[in-house]
């Protein structure tokens, strides 16, 4: 039987939102699940087992945004996804004009010209290098329900980030500091550090009647073969394994599933699919209709919705800057 997908429907309050980061990740709030209790990140170490594992994504939110004048004077911004070569990247492009095969571009810093029309996203070729325009002209691109402001950028990515290359964070690190990480080490927990570029679709919402018919994303991931054998031989040893972020959870059981340890994934958890590596999984307040909830969904069951309402009558902030919540992965 289909899985209906209008219960991923939910009212978040526009207060619940979160529009300013924690400067001291710190001080972010952790709803633990099963007890409803709420602590501080500073205090996480209160809550876990001696030793447990952490399974973090550090992949890099890059500056992809270029928001630039046509020689006509009119504004336009385009928004790189993935970059196909060394002067070709998939993008997005924003402007009032009609976009059309082989128009030509030319704007304040660098001209381009699209080569490629791929739905709503357009193959285009720089006339310089596309590392080069993100680096000098690009700008964090924060998600669509935060207001913009250059003051939030440095908090929109992960304080461990390192590589990869990724058009949204992997919001759940955003909870750890460096010196929390070092604190926790000290403490004997040890940490992984995989890569899943996130992609902009993780926005997407779902439009259609059932889960199943809902195109999820597909996004690269790379697990070193020495840390997936770390992760297995802390489960076969019953050491408590935390995922933080869906991100971290879809590439890790995606590897575990497929046996690839560097590959793309367009693995969807739905509300039956069995979760194989993680006890815990730490994630924050996903959006309604995202097809993250699928995955709330199948760890704690139809009651996420009590949860949620919990949390927002507890004045906890939601979605990329808020605060995150802690589930027991019940197998």
């Amino acid at each position: 039987m289909p899985f209906e997908s209008k219960v991923y429907n939910y009212n978040l309050p526009k207060e619940s939102i979160n529009q300013t980061p924690y400067t001291d990740p710190n001080l972010s709030k952790l709803l633990i699940a099963d007890t409803k209790q709420i602590i501080e990140f500073k205090d996480i170490s209160s809550i876990i087992k001696k030793p447990s594992l952490f399974i973090l994504n550090k992949s890099q939110v890059q500056s992809v945004r270029v928001v630039s004048k046509k020689s006509t004077g009119g504004k336009i911004e385009v928004f790189v996804l993935d970059v196909q070569s060394t002067y070709i990247a998939t993008c997005l492009i924003k402007s009032s004009d009609k976009k059309v095969l082989n128009k030509k571009y030319k704007l304040q810093n660098f001209n381009f010209e699209i080569i490629r029309i791929l739905n709503d996203t357009y193959e285009i070729k720089f006339n310089i290098p596309v590392t080069e325009i993100i680096k000098s002209y690009g700008q964090i691109p924060l998600p669509p329900y935060i207001k913009d402001d250059s003051s939030k950028y440095e908090y929109y990515n992960n304080q461990f980030a390192e590589g990869g290359f990724s058009v949204a964070s992997p919001t759940a690190g955003l909870h750890f500091s460096n010196q929390q990480i070092h604190k926790l080490t000290k403490e004997g927990h040890k940490f992984i550090f995989i890569n899943l570029d996130v992609n902009i679709d993780t926005f997407k919402p779902i439009t259609e009647r059932y889960l199943e018919d809902h195109k999820i994303h597909k996004e690269n991931y790379q697990i070193s073969k020495n840390d997936f054998e770390i992760i297995l031989e802390a489960k076969s040893s019953n050491t408590d394994i935390y995922c933080i972020g869906t991100t971290s959870l879809r590439a890790i059981e995606s590897a575990y599933v497929t046996g690839e340890l560097s590959s793309s994934t367009d693995y969807f958890i739905y509300p039956d699919t069995k979760i194989n590596i993680p006890n815990y999984l730490i994630t924050n307040f996903h959006a309604p209709n995202s097809s993250l909830l699928s995955i709330v969904d199948c760890i704690y069951g139809s009651q996420w919705k009590d949860l949620y309402n919990f949390a927002i009558d507890s004045e906890l902030k939601f979605l990329s800057f808020g605060d995150a919540v802690l589930f027991n992965v019940n197998e």
